[in-house]
């Protein structure tokens, strides 16, 4: 394999598909793709659950809060275990603990004993998990194809997390509609089996290779004096934390499903799988586009319009324009988070990236939990448009600002890495 990648290295990807011939990122990507469709129906299915038990808008906000403290506490720690173990291990392990929580929940929902503190305990259990396993699989993309495919590999990463984004919610509704939530979380459980078999039967990880640090003090903060010294990348980084946080809509949507369009289940599905259909249309033209070289400037617009979008579909009486302005919220996310990921991929050490990545991973599942807290209790306040409103303003305003005041970041344009990548 090692041999296969050197030769490959300084050919261009003929075809968007072309990191998908290397055998080991294949199984990564197909059990990448398993993960990803399970983490998604959870999510779906333990909001769902918690606004059928309570009925309360900030408890939809306090599953974000649920997410944020592991995320947090253990963010780095989890970096720094993908830079010390081996990172095939380390997902697999952290793939049974995430088996067991769902299988605990559907237990719970099948006797009837479930309630929203044990949604909102298994959501910060899984969310400890995922932030040791999210640094230690994108970690691994960089030593199973060359450097000259990271571009590619990262945009058929994202392809597929937005596909399974699609994929997850939409089968969570239809379980939810079809069967029991406790039957839902037993099929959501499932899901884990096959990422798992393809993560073992992964060959190549470069871990004879690569320098493995010890977890200190010090190296626990690597990831952030990386993403300090790279300044147009960090810049772009809480932009993105910002406007995501303000404008974070996913937990409002049983509100706007249930109360506002008076949708059941499965158009609170279809509502809540529009964000993959638009993020997979704006991957996919990323692949066929090959590299972009202002991406800078293709981000400042994707959070414009993204902030555009959410005001609208705040305030749209149409349930199907509703589901087009979720999925163009979608697509405009997608396009500035292929360019910050393509650009870590390409600017990150190997024997960094675990750490860099849980980085990365805090900033922007950070905002997913930051937003939930802060558009939970907006929404408590001002009702859920009126979130979303507040939310839109503010990504417009800092947008601008940005464009306004910072040209460094319309000119970015993210070069290729000079240090050697380890082949495996």
């Amino acid at each position: 394999m090692k041999d296969i990648l050197e030769h490959a290295d300084d050919a261009l990807p003929s075809v968007p598909w072309a990191s998908l011939r290397y055998r080991d990122f294949s199984l990564l990507f197909f059990g990448s793709f398993f993960i990803t469709i399970a983490q998604q129906m959870r999510q779906t299915q333990n909001l769902y659950q918690v606004y059928e038990l309570s009925g309360s808008a900030f408890l939809l906000g306090m599953t974000g809060l649920a997410q944020a403290v592991p995320l947090f506490v253990v963010g780095l720690f989890g970096g720094s275990l993908a830079d010390l173990m081996d990172r095939r291990t380390l997902s697999c392990i952290t793939m049974a603990g995430n088996f067991l929580v769902a299988l605990s929940l559907g237990v719970l929902t099948i006797t009837g004993l479930i309630q929203v503190w044990h949604i909102l305990v298994a959501t910060a259990l899984t969310s400890g998990l995922n932030i040791i396993l999210y640094p230690a699989r994108m970690a691994m993309i960089s030593a199973l194809v060359p450097r000259s495919h990271l571009t590619n590999a990262a945009a058929l990463n994202s392809s597929m997390a937005q596909s399974a984004h699609f994929i997850g919610p939409m089968f969570a509704g239809v379980a939810l509609a079809a069967a029991s939530a406790g039957n839902a979380y037993l099929v959501n459980a499932l899901a884990y089996v096959p990422a798992a078999a393809a993560f073992l039967m992964i060959k190549s990880s470069a871990e004879s290779d690569r320098v493995k640090a010890a977890v200190t003090p010090s190296g626990l903060l690597d990831g952030v004096r990386f993403l300090w010294l790279q300044r147009i990348v960090f810049a772009l980084v809480m932009m993105d934390f910002i406007i995501m946080s303000v404008g974070y809509y996913r937990p409002l949507l049983p509100v706007f499903a249930k109360d506002i369009h008076h949708v059941g289940p499965a158009g609170f599905g279809m509502l809540a799988s529009a964000p993959a259909i638009g993020g997979t249309l704006g991957t996919l033209s990323v692949l066929f586009m090959g590299d972009v070289r202002r991406k800078g400037m293709l981000a400042l617009w994707a959070f414009l319009i993204f902030s555009l979008s959410l005001g609208a579909f705040a305030v749209t009486p149409s349930f199907w324009v509703a589901v087009g302005l979720v999925a163009c919220l979608g697509l405009t996310n997608s396009l500035q988070a292929v360019m910050r990921q393509t650009s870590f991929h390409l600017l990150t050490p190997d024997h960094l990236r675990g750490r860099a990545f849980s980085v990365f991973n805090m900033f922007s599942q950070g905002a997913n939990a930051v937003g939930a807290m802060i558009v939970g209790f907006l929404a408590s306040l001002m009702g859920a448009p009126g979130a979303l409103l507040a939310g839109s303003g503010v990504g417009i305003a800092l947008t601008l600002l940005m464009w306004t005041l910072s040209p460094a970041v319309k000119r970015f344009e993210a070069a290729p890495a000079v240090d050697t990548v380890n082949a495996a």
